[in-house]
């Protein structure tokens, strides 16, 4: 079979999407679906791929960066019956990605900025239990307890971020509910739905300890403007020990407060 101009050899293929893209790779998602080749020589078995073909190759390993398995991502080209669950998904890979390019903004900055923001928070079912805390130190290892035992009765929630809720009226009060996000189908005497919800917040950097001098920004702000707010102050946390070890300097924690 002749070569048709405007179709394109493997090798050639490779060429112009590059990005690690390799025979093997190519040949695989044709034997999963996922691709057709324009042309198919019966006598060689040589494949020719259209302008078509490598946009498509090119739009996979895009959805393959954004963490889509090569199984999610033939469902999101040929599963017309699921649109919603794929919507779904890569609104919420686009909510984390957004909250990673956050986070880098405020790691850049040399010192923690205390501007005050207008954020909507996710809706989110939480895995919820409160405790009268010693200090920041008890805290931390009552959160930590706490994801363990959720992560014991259901699955934890990877779009949301835990955090904890503010009860009392002192700043340094450690009356706090430990909130972990899982997901929508569990139903333990622990869960609690928290609704999409305007609200200030400051993004904070530095240690737990500190966290005082946002809390304390946000209600001067909150006073100043004559807001009302709507809940209670919460510590979502966005970056800490998992990720930076014992740098607290470079914990992010998002201080927030629900307004109407």
């Amino acid at each position: 079979m002749k070569k048709n101009p405007n179709l394109y050899q493997i090798g050639e293929v490779i060429n112009i999407v590059g990005a690690g893209v390799t025979r093997r790779i190519i040949l695989n998602y044709e034997d999963l679906g996922l691709l057709v080749p324009a042309e198919k020589d019966p006598d060689s078995g040589y494949r020719y791929y259209s302008a078509d073909n490598v946009i498509q190759i090119k739009s996979i390993r895009t959805l393959q960066s954004f963490g889509l398995s090569l199984k999610e991502c033939k469902e999101y080209y040929y599963d017309k019956s699921n649109i919603e669950k794929h919507l779904h998904r890569l609104m919420s890979l686009r909510d984390t990605l957004d909250r990673n390019i956050q986070n880098l903004q405020i790691r850049a900055a040399r010192d923690s900025n205390l501007a005050v923001h207008t954020v909507l928070l996710a809706r989110g079912v939480y895995f919820c239990r409160r405790y009268k805390c010693a200090d920041t130190k008890d805290a931390a290892i009552k959160l930590r307890e706490t994801y363990i035992a959720a992560s014991k009765c259901t699955n934890i929630s990877k779009v949301n971020k835990m955090f904890t809720v503010r009860h009392g009226t002192e700043d340094s009060s450690n009356d706090l509910l430990m909130c972990i996000p899982v997901e929508d189908s569990f139903y333990g005497p622990e869960r609690v739905e928290f609704a999409a919800t305007k609200a200030l917040c400051i993004y904070f950097r530095g240690p737990y300890e500190q966290l005082g001098t946002a809390i304390n920004e946000l209600k001067s702000y909150i006073e100043k403007n004559n807001i009302k707010a709507q809940d209670k102050f919460r510590s979502i946390y966005l970056e800490g020990p998992p990720q930076r070890g014992t740098n607290t300097a470079d914990y992010i924690t998002q201080v927030a407060v629900p307004i109407l």
